[in-house]
């Protein structure tokens, strides 16, 4: 049997994620020389929390688009890996294992930047600047932990390969002949942890956006904070959310075929295929939103690119004029 589309291929997917690293790199790099050099004053605070989300998802991005290139063969729990890392033969069980710790990575540091809005306006002399560091120390620790269990229970590769190619349909003959590797054939051992970190990450960036608003709103009332203050911080935490919420519901996108296509056991490889596609966007997304949503960086986009594009009509116009 023959893959049945090029969406279906493994040089579609290694095609698609190199193109998208090559537009993602300039644009993470210029989003990092933004937030290190022109993050006005009047955002110092938030600067290095912002640097720290903006590395995180940098790194998934590049764990996606260059380290791994995954080719999976969901619902089944199995596929290989087209990346640099395939490259110098390190194990596919270590690949899968970077992709969820980066993952973990990227939730908490949306949930530390959360924490140090919160901190810096309203904690600093409350109990939680004791509390604060151990709280930091534990996410990042268990982003690193947390899918130790499926790591584990990575079941013995021969029975688990015939188990996986009973459960799909017939497959093309290079599927057969590649290095396949079943991550687990029991999603418990995989769902468990993810489902865990999820919602620890989902409860506690909840818990401190309620707090920083409920503060705020009382704060506002009593009169402790200038109309000014209350107005700007409002602004900036309305702009973090969007750079925050909008690449996680991209994400929502390919967790929700998966989802699907686990409960109704269904098997697309295009679908799969570009749902690795989809969460490659998601870094890529978040530094152009930020790019865009926060004044300052939007005013240094506007100088650097439109005044190109501006001296460049005059430059045509006047060539035009000569002519």
């Amino acid at each position: 049997m023959n893959f049945t589309s090029y969406l279906d291929t493994p040089d579609f997917q290694a095609l698609a994620l190199h193109l998208m690293i090559g537009l993602e790199i300039p644009v993470h790099i210029f989003g990092a020389f933004c937030i290190l050099f022109r993050t006005p004053k009047s955002m110092k605070s938030v600067k290095w929390s912002m640097l720290n989300l903006h590395f995180w998802s940098m790194g998934l991005d590049l764990g996606v688009s260059l380290l791994t290139i995954p080719y999976i063969l969901y619902p089944a729990l199995a596929g290989f890996t087209l990346g640099l890392l395939s490259n110098f033969n390190v194990p596919l069980s270590y690949q899968a294992y970077l992709l969820a710790v980066l993952i973990g990575l990227l939730g908490v540091s949306i949930v530390t930047i959360l924490e140090n809005r919160y901190f810096l306006l309203f904690a600093q002399e409350r109990w939680w600047r004791h509390a604060r560091l151990p709280f930091l120390a534990f996410n990042y620790i268990f982003a690193f932990v947390y899918f130790i269990p499926a790591y584990y229970y990575i079941p013995e590769q021969t029975e688990a390969l015939r188990e996986v190619f009973e459960m799909l349909p017939e497959l093309p003959q290079d599927i057969y002949s590649a290095p396949v590797f079943v991550l687990a054939t029991d999603f418990t051992y995989v769902v468990l942890p993810v489902f865990f970190m999820s919602n620890l990450l989902v409860l506690e960036s909840a818990a401190f956006i309620v707090l920083i608003y409920g503060n705020m709103n009382e704060r506002t009332k009593k009169l402790s904070l200038s109309r000014h203050t209350i107005k700007m911080q409002k602004t900036f935490l309305r702009a973090l959310n969007i750079q925050t919420c909008i690449p996680l519901l991209i994400l929502m996108l390919p967790m929700g075929y998966l989802v699907t296509s686990r409960i109704f056991n269904i098997y697309l490889q295009s679908a799969n295929n570009l749902c690795f596609i989809i969460i490659a966007v998601h870094g890529l997304s978040s530094t152009l939103i930020m790019l865009y949503i926060h004044t300052p960086y939007r005013n240094v986009c506007a100088r650097i690119f439109f005044s190109k594009i501006t001296d460049y009509s005059r430059r045509m116009s006047s060539v035009s004029t000569v002519l």
